[in-house]
């Protein structure tokens, strides 16, 4: 389930504040290339981002109205449904490199329940603490010996997803002068359209050095922010607990130095703030770069 996947690379760092890029790009929409009036695709993960399994399923027009209640009411929304075997277009695992479309789908979703509102339902079959992987490594024989209804007691309807609008980020690179509080090094990146993109952040420092950079940030750190929550934050890349994928899928991107920060996130459309600062305390040279590791070129 984990494809190939490339990237395409800003090669000149800009120097500078906050840097905010949009591109263009296409999107594949479920089978006649529209999303139905009628219909409405959520998008259902286990939470952790990149590295985890993902789907979409489709609702019809109470049941979108049912998941926005539960949102409204801090609920968090899971749901009883059918599958079936075989591939359907908009049933990607938007957090793996590629986004696959799984070869298995959901054919009906029969009830929207709370998350958790299922661990002592008799009726939810055995595997509930399963994973959508699970049914891919044979979906006829997942079936026959469990049946077809699903509860994934981990897993929940996060997004509601938009097909027809084209997807993309532009990659962004930007070094300059960090250190903390008011000299915290700041980058701005935007991702649009209506489906989540994958993308490595980094922070780079020592390894400036080869480029004949003197005062380099010794141990830089990033944050990501969206609006005032952060989502995100590393100082030695491989404390992160999605090291191991970034280093399997996107060896290319994987720092040269066990001191510098990368992270692999699967950010959904909006606005992000990345901040790098030096955790030595010092003033040095750091380089903030995020790529769309969800385009079309390897560096």
């Amino acid at each position: 389930m984990n494809p190939k996947q490339n990237q395409s690379v800003l090669r000149r760092p800009l120097v500078g504040l906050a840097l905010f890029l949009l591109v263009s790009g296409t999107v594949v929409s479920p089978d006649a290339s529209a999303q139905s009036a009628d219909k409405f695709y959520f998008w259902v993960t286990q939470g952790g981002g990149a590295g985890r399994d993902s789907f979409v399923v489709e609702l019809d027009a109470a049941q979108k109205a049912q998941v926005e209640d539960f949102w409204a009411h801090s609920k968090i929304p899971n749901f009883r449904a059918h599958i079936a075997v075989g591939s359907i277009d908009y049933n990607k695992n938007y957090n793996a490199p590629g986004h696959p479309v799984w070869n298995w789908h959901v054919v009906s979703v029969d009830e929207i329940v709370q998350l958790f509102g299922i661990i002592h339902d008799a009726s939810v079959q055995p595997p509930r603490d399963g994973t959508p992987s699970d049914i891919a490594v044979d979906p006829q024989g997942w079936i026959q010996k469990y049946g077809n209804q699903i509860g994934f007691e981990h897993y929940f309807i996060t997004r509601e997803l938009d097909l027809n609008r084209p997807d993309a980020m532009a990659n962004v690179s930007n070094r300059g002068l960090t250190g903390s509080g008011e000299k915290t090094l700041t980058t701005g990146l935007i991702i649009t359209g209506g489906e989540p993109r994958n993308v490595v952040v980094r922070g780079l420092g020592p390894s400036l050095n080869a480029n004949g950079i003197q005062q380099v940030a010794a141990n830089p750190k990033i944050v990501i922010y969206k609006g005032s929550t952060k989502l995100a934050t590393n100082a030695d890349w491989k404390t992160d607990f999605r090291s191991g994928f970034l280093a399997q899928n996107y060896p290319s991107l994987v720092p040269t130095n066990d001191k510098e920060a990368a992270l692999l996130l699967t950010l959904f459309p909006g606005t992000y703030t990345v901040q790098g600062i030096n955790e030595d305390g010092t003033e040095g040279i750091m380089l903030i770069e995020a790529y769309d590791v969800d385009s079309t070129t390897v560096p």
